[in-house]
C-alpha cells in the first residue's frame, strides 16, 4: 500500500474521531485531549530522554494526561503542571527544551478548553470548527503555493520548504474559506480580516517552532505514531499555534460579535 493511501486513511480516521468526539462534546472532548496530551509527551520523552526502567518513559504522559480534567479547578492543573515542570528538573537532560515543549502544551490546552471550546454542558462547535477550518486551510494554502510558486526560502536552517510565497499562499487561502464561511464573526470587516491573518500567520509559527525543535534533535519526524503522517506533534504543530492567535484574540475581544 503506497504511502499516500496510507496517509489518506489515517487522516480520514483522525477527522472521524475529532468529529466523533466534538459532536458528543463534554467528557468525550476532555477524554479526547488527554489522548493527545499523553502522545504529545510520550513523543518528547522518545527522543530527549533515555530511561534504564521503560515504565519511566510514561511519567509525563500520565501526569500530561490528567491536565485537562482539571482546567476548571484551576489550582489543581496549575499543581499538576508545576510537578510535571519539577520532574523536567530531575531529568537533566535536554531539560529545558523538554520544559518548554511541556509548558507550550499545557498553556494550549488551557487557553483551548477555556476560551474555544468553553467547556460546559453544552454542544459547542463553532469557535473548535473555525479554528480548525483557518488552520487547515494555512496549511493546504502553504502547501500549494509554496510548491507551485515558492523561491523566497523563509529560514533555510529551520524548515527549508518553508518559503514567503507559501506564507501569502496559506493568508489567501484562509481568507477565501473565511469568506465563504465565516464571515461576520465581528462588528468590522477590517478586524475579521486582521483575525484571520494573526491566526494564520501563528499556526505557521507554531509548524516553525516545531521544526525547530526538530533540527535541533536531529529528527524528521516527531515519532511514527500516526501511519503515512509521522507522529502526533507533526499534525499539531500549526494546531498549537492557531490556538495561541485564536485564545489571544478571544482573550482581548475587542470588536468580536
Amino acid at each position: 500500500m503506497s504511502n499516500l493511501i496510507v496517509r489518506f486513511i489515517s487522516s480520514i480516521i483522525i477527522l472521524a474521531l475529532t468529529f466523533l468526539a466534538f459532536n458528543i462534546g463534554g467528557k468525550l472532548v476532555l477524554i479526547f485531549c488527554s489522548i493527545i496530551i499523553f502522545l504529545l509527551f510520550l513523543e518528547v520523552n522518545l527522543v530527549t530522554l533515555q530511561f534504564s526502567k521503560k515504565f519511566n518513559i510514561f511519567i509525563f504522559p500520565i501526569f500530561g494526561a490528567i491536565t485537562p480534567f482539571f482546567i476548571k479547578e484551576g489550582i489543581l492543573f496549575l499543581v499538576v503542571s508545576l510537578i510535571i515542570l519539577f520532574i523536567d528538573i530531575i531529568y537533566e537532560k535536554r531539560k529545558y527544551l523538554r520544559m518548554f515543549v511541556h509548558s507550550y502544551v499545557l498553556i494550549s490546552l488551557y487557553f483551548f478548553l477555556e476560551f474555544i471550546y468553553e467547556i460546559s454542558d453544552t454542544l459547542n462547535l463553532d469557535k473548535p470548527l473555525f479554528l480548525l477550518s483557518i488552520v487547515i486551510a494555512s496549511d493546504i494554502g502553504g502547501y500549494i503555493v509554496g510548491k507551485l510558486f515558492g523561491n523566497i526560502k523563509i529560514s533555510p536552517n529551520i524548515s527549508p520548504n518553508k518559503t514567503i510565497e507559501g506564507t501569502f499562499g496559506s493568508i489567501f487561502f484562509t481568507l477565501m474559506i473565511w469568506i465563504i464561511f465565516f464571515q461576520g464573526f465581528a462588528s468590522n470587516f477590517i478586524i475579521e480580516i486582521i483575525y484571520v491573518v494573526v491566526i494564520s500567520l501563528c499556526s505557521q509559527l507554531g509548524d516553525l517552532l516545531v521544526s525547530f525543535g526538530k533540527r535541533r534533535l536531529a529528527i524528521k519526524d516527531s515519532s511514527y505514531f500516526i501511519p503515512g503522517h509521522g507522529g502526533v506533534f507533526d499534525r499539531m504543530d500549526s494546531i498549537i499555534g492557531g490556538i495561541l492567535g485564536y485564545s489571544l484574540i478571544l482573550y482581548i475581544d475587542f470588536g468580536l460579535n
